[in-house]
């Protein structure tokens, strides 16, 4: 059996989907860096050895109780770092940003939880995109956000998250995808002329014409009808 081999590039989008009701949807495809870090529960090795000779070993496995993940976005959106920080925003009569506010020190601070996609890009040999992978992290909760500035240079926010999956649940689903999808809340959403690879992602409420999609589920476009993936 042939391996599969893909050329995967770049940072096209990020989504933080928010875990209220309803959701809140941060897009942003000015993300840098983007990595997750494994943390486990490492097993161990226990040997009966007499002597010079080893007769059994008892061994556990290395069991992921979930990822830390960090990213780097060369903008600063006040709205993420809010979320990711566990602070508040003010706006002015216009939604204009006027003022963040950290969380009080000292004081235990409830963050919300969210879904974060990373969306990356499968290239061909004439570097147009094949497809998109999508890294997809359940239940991430923001940590406190450091700030760091340096004369001469633009400021990029960093920001760390622990994404811990539910019992029974997957740490990362990785999917390949026909497109970069279309954030949807309702049927007005969906695109008026769909082809044949528009991917959509339910992120609230029902879609009436797919009432099998969930929430944080996605569907493609294919034979004039949604399927969901």
């Amino acid at each position: 059996m042939a391996m599969q081999a893909m050329a995967i590039a770049n940072i096209e989008r990020v989504d933080i989907i928010t875990e209220e009701n309803p959701p809140r949807v941060m897009s942003f495809d000015t993300a840098s860096e983007a990595s997750a870090e494994a943390q486990i529960s490492a097993g161990s090795e226990k040997e009966l050895r007499i002597k010079n000779q080893i007769l059994a070993q008892n061994l556990t496995e290395d069991i992921v109780k979930g990822f830390t993940l960090s990213l780097t976005d060369s903008t600063f959106s006040p709205d993420v770092f809010a979320l990711i920080d566990g602070g508040q925003c003010s706006n002015d009569d216009q939604q204009q940003f006027t003022a963040y506010q950290a969380p009080v020190a000292g004081m235990e601070v409830s963050r919300v939880k969210s879904s974060v996609v990373v969306y990356s890009s499968e290239k061909d040999y004439d570097g147009h995109s094949l497809s998109y992978t999508a890294f997809i992290f359940p239940h991430a909760c923001g940590t406190p956000t450091s700030v760091n500035l340096k004369d001469g240079e633009f400021f990029a926010a960093g920001y760390k998250l622990r994404s811990r999956p539910s019992v029974g649940q997957s740490p990362m689903t990785v999917l390949r995808l026909p497109s970069l999808p279309v954030v949807v809340t309702r049927d007005a959403d969906l695109p008026a002329s769909p082809v044949s690879g528009r991917t959509v992602i339910l992120v609230g409420g029902t879609i009436d014409t797919l009432p099998a999609l969930q929430v944080g589920q996605f569907a493609v476009y294919r034979d004039r009808e949604y399927v969901t993936i």
